[in-house]
């Protein structure tokens, strides 16, 4: 797992939890051939989306929502228990 702090900010993506809408933070990633091109990560209290890719490109694209669909699964346990 990467360290979040260490990689690159390069947006944010807001999604709807409940009645909250919540930023997650985009990061980018060196690419690795073993991992997703995106995935939802967590650290301690932390998370983020990170890419792994050029995030005009549409697997990155479809990738990111798939992250997505996992963050807000988790910010939904997180937040609304």
């Amino acid at each position: 797992m990467h360290t979040l702090t260490k990689t690159e900010l390069v947006g944010f993506m807001e999604l709807q939890v409940g009645s909250l809408a919540v930023q997650v933070p985009i990061r980018a990633s060196e690419p690795e051939p073993a991992l997703p091109l995106a995935s939802f990560e967590v650290e301690g209290d932390k998370c983020a989306i990170l890419v792994r890719g050029d995030t005009a490109s549409k697997a990155v694209e479809r990738a990111m929502g798939e992250a997505a669909k996992l963050a807000v699964s988790h910010l939904s346990r997180k937040l609304l228990n």
